[in-house]
C-alpha cells in the first residue's frame, strides 16, 4: 500500500514525531511512503535525516508543500502530488489539513483519509472538518481508548482505530556510573509556562538541602524569557540550564535522576515514554495525559500540577530514596517494553489505512 503523510507544523514536536515514526516504520515494512512538510523548516530537515540511509536510497520520500496559500491552490498541489506517488491513503492531523486533503480527493486524488487525533486531545470538529468528512471517506485514529470513546464522530466516518504511541527501546544503562551532578530534566513546550515555573520554584526551594541539584529545561519554548526572569527573581538562574531542542536528548535524559513532564499532548507522551524507556522515574501532573502512561508510585509520581510545596516534598523524598528510584526506573522500562512498543503503533496505522480503504465507496 502507498501512504502519504501531511504535516504542516514547522517546528519539531511530538505530533511531528508520531508521523515521522509511523512513516519510517511503514517504510521498513516495505510500504511506499511519502512525507509532506512545509519547505525549509525544522520538520523537513529532521524527517529527511530519519529517512536517510548511508550508501543507500532514502527509506521514504520527503516532499515540500506550502500550506500558506489558499485552500484551493493547496488542494490542487496536493492532488497532483498524491497522483504522482499514487497514494492510497493520506494521513492528516487537524481541520485545515483534513479539509485540503478532502478537496484534493474530490479534485481527483482518490486517496482516502485517516485523521489522527493527538494524545490527550478531544476530537474537535468545526464546520470545515465536518465538510471534509462529507467530501471524502475518513477514518479517525486515536492514541488511547478513553480518547476514542469520548469522541463523537461525524455520521459518514468510516471508523475509529487505536494506534498507541510507542518507542523503540534504547540500550540499558548497564551500570554506568551516575553523573557528578544531580539533575532533573524538565520537558517543556509553549503551552506549559506556569507548570515550568513550578519546576523552577521547586528546585529553588530544594537547593539548600541539595546543593548539587540542577534543573535542565528542554524542548519547545525552553528559551522563554519569562522563565528566565522567574529563575532570576528566585536567585536560581545558576541552577537552571535552558537547552531547547537537542539532537542528543536521550543522552541528556539518561543521566537524569528524575524526569519532569510539564508539556502537553504528544510531546508529553513521547517525553514520558523516552524517560521511562531509559529507566528514569517520571514526575507529571494529575488529570493530564500522564495518567495514560504513569502508574503513580510504581513508575513515577503524579502530583497536583501547580503546588510547588507538595511537589518539593515529593521530589526531595525521591532524590534521597535511591532504592525506590531505581525500582521505579526498572518498572518504568519494563512497562514501556511490554505495553508501548513502536511496532504496536505501526500496526495501528496499518489498521487505520485498511479501514479507510475498505470504507471507500
Amino acid at each position: 500500500m502507498r501512504y502519504l503523510f501531511v504535516h504542516t507544523g514547522r517546528e519539531w514536536s511530538g505530533t511531528a514525531r508520531a508521523f515521522a515514526a509511523a512513516a519510517r516504520g511503514l517504510a521498513d515494512r516495505g510500504h511506499q511512503v511519502t512525507f509532506v512538510a512545509e519547505p525549509d523548516c525544522t520538520v523537513e530537515r529532521v524527517v529527511s535525516q530519519l529517512a536517510a540511509v548511508p550508501g543507500k536510497p532514502p527509506l521514504f520520500e520527503v516532499a515540500s508543500l506550502s500550506f500558506d496559500n489558499t485552500w484551493m491552490a493547496t488542494a490542487w498541489r496536493l492532488c497532483g502530488l498524491v497522483q504522482r506517488v499514487q497514494a492510497d491513503v493520506v494521513f492528516v492531523q487537524g481541520n485545515r489539513e483534513h479539509f485540503v486533503a478532502a478537496v484534493a480527493y474530490k479534485l481527483g486524488s482518490r486517496a482516502t483519509i485517516v485523521r489522527r487525533v493527538p494524545a490527550g486531545h478531544t476530537l474537535s470538529m468545526n464546520l470545515t472538518g465536518r465538510v471534509a468528512t462529507w467530501l471524502a471517506p475518513t477514518c479517525f485514529l486515536f492514541t488511547n481508548e478513553p480518547d476514542a470513546r469520548s469522541a463523537v464522530l461525524p455520521r459518514r466516518a468510516t471508523g475509529r482505530v487505536l494506534a498507541p504511541l510507542g518507542v523503540r527501546l534504547p540500550p540499558a544503562n548497564n551500570g554506568a556510573p551516575p553523573p557528578a551532578e544531580e539533575y532533573i530534566v524538565c520537558l517543556h513546550d509553549a503551552s506549559s509556562r506556569s507548570r515550568a515555573a513550578t519546576a523552577i520554584r521547586t528546585v529553588a526551594m530544594l537547593s539548600r538541602q541539595h546543593p548539587r541539584l540542577r534543573l535542565v529545561v528542554m524542548g519547545e519554548g525552553a528559551y522563554d524569557d519569562d522563565l528566565r526572569m522567574q529563575a532570576a527573581a528566585l536567585r536560581s538562574l545558576n541552577l537552571i540550564s535552558f537547552l531547547g531542542e537537542r539532537d542528543d536528548a536521550l543522552h541528556v535524559m539518561r543521566g537524569a535522576r528524575v524526569g519532569w513532564i510539564v508539556s502537553d499532548s504528544d510531546t508529553a507522551a513521547y517525553g514520558m515514554l523516552d524517560l521511562m524507556s531509559l529507566g528514569v522515574p517520571v514526575i507529571a501532573g494529575e488529570h493530564t495525559v500522564a495518567e495514560r502512561y504513569i502508574l503513580s508510585e510504581i513508575t513515577g509520581i503524579l502530583l497536583p500540577p501547580d503546588d510547588a510545596f507538595q511537589t518539593a516534598a515529593a521530589v526531595a523524598e525521591l532524590l534521597t530514596a535511591d532504592t525506590q528510584r531505581e525500582t521505579m526506573g526498572h518498572a518504568a522500562r519494563a512497562r514501556v517494553e511490554r505495553e508501548f512498543p513502536e511496532s504496536a503503533m505501526i500496526d495501528g496505522f496499518e489498521r487505520a489505512a485498511s479501514t479507510a480503504v475498505r470504507g471507500r465507496p
